[in-house]
């Protein structure tokens, strides 16, 4: 009767870094079916919420994703579970981000995380600390992937910040260490300030633990390091190395950021392998879901012959 609160800790906290996240997946969804059957309602709702924040880690399909996000977010209000259904809210509302957003929405509609961030706003306010960090890696996530990069600056600055006063974070697998290096990066061309590059560093450091299953992510910021310090000569060849590896490891989602990433470092070379890459990427995030991203990578891809 104990096993989904075993399973919760164990592959939440201390095998998080060690296992695949297929297998953590699996192990977590075993936990939600022995808690409704035995009547541990609580945990067993706490491992179908991590469960799905595993899956959407892993780059498993948004469309089933979202599926399951409703079928569980149902039993969450009928068992009046309101944590784990707030944690479900900030990826349903980044889910479906991924899904619907394109520019021309965003123009009608306005701030295309609206809804998303006055709940944020609300947890803040009812000093709900860990439910504010979860929304706001979420939506850190999905800004730095639609290229909205002040959003993900203010949403991983937001993060940390609450993260001083907790002692339980939310890792997200690795994936939390993941995006807060390569938001890093990204701020620290932008920026060209040495506080982003060091915390590009410290963030890498963080991921390297969470490296075991998920080796494309490690290739994937080493060559963006190498990128932002200068060391571009063998850049082409590591990011495909990185695509390789991503795509051995199924996160279909990181090999699509990884091949828009080799494009806009061949876009601003004038290197004509940038349509390739892009295009790559676009059939990618279909495949993922990603509809919304993949419109806007439509207006972001060069012509077939590009050249500068």
């Amino acid at each position: 009767e104990m096993l989904p609160r075993v399973y919760l800790l164990i592959y939440l906290c201390i095998l998080s870094t060690l296992e695949p996240s297929n297998e953590i997946s699996e192990k977590l969804l075993y936990g939600y079916k022995v808690g409704m059957q035995t009547g541990d309602i609580k945990f067993a709702l706490c491992n179908a919420r991590t469960h799905c924040a595993q899956r959407f880690c892993c780059g498993v399909g948004l469309d089933v994703l979202i599926r399951d996000i409703r079928v569980w977010e149902h039993q969450m209000i009928e068992y009046k579970q309101e944590m784990s259904r707030n944690s479900m809210k900030a990826l349903r509302h980044t889910v479906l981000a991924l899904i619907n957003f394109s520019v021309d929405t965003m123009q009608q509609n306005g701030d295309f995380l609206a809804e998303g961030k006055k709940l944020l706003n609300g947890h803040i306010e009812r000093k709900k600390q860990y439910l504010a960090t979860v929304f706001c890696f979420y939506f850190s996530c999905v800004s730095y992937i639609f290229c909205n990069y002040e959003f993900a600056r203010d949403m991983v600055e937001m993060r940390w910040k609450l993260e001083n006063n907790l002692k339980l974070r939310f890792g997200a697998h690795g994936a939390a260490s993941f995006f807060d290096t390569l938001i890093s990066i990204t701020l620290a061309h932008k920026t060209k300030e040495d506080t982003w590059k060091k915390h590009t560093h410290e963030c890498f450091e963080k991921a390297l633990k969470y490296s075991k299953g998920r080796p494309h992510r490690v290739l994937i910021l080493k060559t963006e390091i190498d990128v932002l310090m200068g060391n571009i000569n063998n850049a082409v060849t590591n990011y495909d190395k990185a695509i390789v590896a991503a795509g051995e490891s199924k996160h279909i989602h990181e090999e699509a950021i990884a091949n828009e990433r080799a494009g806009d470092f061949c876009l601003s070379k004038g290197d004509a392998r940038a349509y390739y890459y892009y295009s790559r990427a676009h059939e990618l995030y279909l495949q993922w879901g990603a509809k919304g991203k993949a419109v806007q990578l439509e207006k972001k891809r060069p012509s077939a012959d590009f050249s500068i």
